[in-house]
């Protein structure tokens, strides 16, 4: 497995294992119509504005396999999402895990982890120590993050097609605890 920092080069290959896991990964969760309506050509968009105009100075890392299959990526950021900012009691996590995606056939192999520690990385060299993650209460991946030490610090409600899920947020104090794993 090799892992690197993503580039502007990689989107449809970011966007087609961002919609596929959604797909797979949500299936129990949102209704099947809603993840069928999902939409390649608008994250592809999204994901090219990501590139260049980088929000919150946001960083994207790509996990593949040797002959070049992009098959899992991580994004992290220097500053908090605006859910964090805006709920109560937990603005002190500085650092952001955004989003991580596994193709299914490559979870539980030590990727996700992987990823997970060089957003990690790049948040202490930027002398950042705590990170926050948000997660859909119902998602089967929350073990993960409790398995990393994170500790579930608040809950929102978010709109996703018309209806109302639970997210619930994962903070690390120290995220140096990470790199131990």
């Amino acid at each position: 497995m090799n892992y690197r920092v993503a580039t502007i080069e990689d989107v449809k290959e970011i966007v087609k294992l961002n919609v596929d896991t959604w797909r797979t990964a949500y299936q129990s969760i949102f209704p099947p119509e809603f993840l069928q309506n999902l939409s390649y050509k608008e994250k592809e968009i999204r994901w090219r504005q990501r590139f260049n105009n980088p929000e919150k100075e946001a960083f994207i890392y790509l996990a593949e396999t040797d002959s070049i299959k992009i098959v899992g990526f991580s994004m992290g950021s220097l500053e908090q999402s605006d859910l964090t900012l805006k709920t109560p009691g937990i603005s002190k996590y500085i650092g952001e895990l955004m989003a991580i995606y596994i193709h299914q056939e490559y979870q539980r192999k030590h990727i996700g982890v992987k990823l997970v520690k060089m957003i990690v990385e790049r948040l202490i060299e930027s002398d950042i120590s705590s990170m926050i993650v948000w997660v859909l209460k119902d998602s089967p991946n929350c073990k993960f993050y409790e398995i990393l030490g994170g500790k579930h610090v608040g809950e929102k409600m978010l709109e996703y097609g018309g209806a109302n899920y639970t997210t619930i947020a994962y903070g690390w104090d120290d995220i140096r605890k990470i790199l131990s794993y």
